[in-house]
């Protein structure tokens, strides 16, 4: 099977991904721009980000600043609001060498349940299982990333993956490579899509795959800094990343969204 058609999630979300591979397919050369699966990214803002914004935005559905200063995001929101596009902001959380000894810790004092074993997704994961891990996603209210990503294919990272004796998956954690090689951040990946069934919550599975996670980036990808994005509104979100060492920083991630193109007013559900 061709995992590059693997896409998962709602309608409108699919075909953010689609247009986003494609797009992704003519700029992947630009170092000005990042790509993890969701959308394509503008990972170096300057005094141009907001025609940036709009022009991604108008041929996907949707666009994304990371790294884009606190202190100026209701200028330009005003600016892109002023423009008929909808905004929507994550935190923009990040670690560094901290997140690498916070996790290690983690796994010193911290270890599975019994009945839990823990596989990272690769090209032999059966589809049923990759598809699995992806529905256990959206039911967190976690966007999926495509087939080919998750399996580590079309971007280096892993997904690993908590399932239980019946092999069902329980809960799931990801980091990727995302920006590019001559760019300002080229070692900073993304980290996060931390997915926990219900009924197992509790139990600190997703904080055992989040520091398996960024240690397996720091020792064989290279990692050098982790990035995700958190809402104000989810302080568990906050904690969890806290304890392993991802804290807020005085960025965020500044969406732009087109809501005819896209169908909604957020990247993420």
């Amino acid at each position: 099977m061709d995992h590059h058609q693997e896409f998962f999630g709602t309608e409108s979300s699919i075909a953010l991904m689609k247009r986003s591979a494609a797009l992704w397919t003519l700029i992947q050369d630009n170092p000005r721009f990042a790509y993890y699966g969701r959308t394509v990214a503008l990972s170096d803002p300057q005094g141009d980000t907001a025609d940036v914004l709009a022009s991604v935005a108008t041929l996907l559905g949707a666009s994304v600043a990371y790294y884009f200063p606190k202190f100026k995001a209701d200028k330009l929101f005003a600016e892109l609001e002023a423009r008929g596009f909808s905004c929507d902001r994550h935190e923009h959380y990040w670690g560094g060498e901290a997140a690498y000894e916070a996790s290690r810790q983690i796994l010193e004092k911290h270890t599975l349940p019994d009945d839990l074993s823990i596989i990272a997704l690769d090209e032999t994961s059966p589809t049923e299982l990759v598809a699995d891990v992806a529905a256990l996603c959206q039911s967190c209210d976690v966007m999926p990333v495509p087939g080919s990503i998750m399996r580590g294919q079309a971007r280096r990272g892993i997904n690993l993956v908590a399932i239980d004796a019946t092999g069902v998956p329980v809960a799931s954690a990801s980091s990727f490579v995302m920006h590019h090689a001559s760019g300002l951040r080229p070692n900073d990946v993304f980290w996060g899509m931390l997915a926990t069934r219900e009924d197992r919550r509790g139990e600190k599975i997703g904080l055992i795959l989040g520091a398996k996670a960024i240690i397996h980036m720091w020792e064989k990808e290279t990692a050098r800094g982790f990035m995700t994005g958190v809402r104000l509104d989810n302080p568990s979100s906050q904690a969890l990343c806290n304890k392993l060492g991802v804290t807020d920083s005085d960025w965020i991630y500044a969406s732009c969204i087109h809501n005819e193109v896209l169908g909604r007013a957020s990247v993420t559900k």
